[in-house]
């Protein structure tokens, strides 16, 4: 191979590893994250202070908003909520119980995706930052 074809594929690698990384640095996770669902929207936004807006608007149904707590691990790239409402099943189907909150965490994992953050990234309908 000549040295201007691994030129070019030594900077298409390095652009790939730049685009897409696991780790997120804390300083980025405060934001609007928005999960498309089949059936409605889910909007969870996180505030600097620590507490996190969860606002899910399904089809045919009254929207629900509700208000938690929420941390970072940043070695593991997660988020923890604490007091969410978990409204899909993991096959994409809405939840009988989706209005009920957890009283436990709900860990999501945290990845950049293209220069873009992602919680969740392998649930049917993850959360895209805005």
């Amino acid at each position: 191979m000549d040295s201007g074809v691994r030129s070019l594929v030594a900077f298409v690698v390095m652009v790939i590893l730049a685009g897409c990384s696991m780790r997120v640095p804390a300083e980025t996770m405060v934001g609007t994250y928005v999960a498309s669902h089949p059936f409605g929207i889910e909007t969870i936004t996180l505030n600097a202070d620590g507490t996190f807006v969860q606002r899910v608007a399904i089809q045919q149904e009254q929207p629900m908003t509700i208000r938690g707590t929420w941390d970072f691990d940043p070695k593991e790239s997660r988020a923890h909520l604490y007091g969410s409402m978990t409204v899909a099943d993991g096959f994409g189907h809405l939840r009988s119980d989706w209005r009920t909150v957890t009283a436990g965490v709900d860990s999501l994992d945290v990845e950049r995706h293209w220069f873009r953050v992602v919680m969740g990234s392998a649930a049917t309908s993850p959360y895209i930052k805005q």
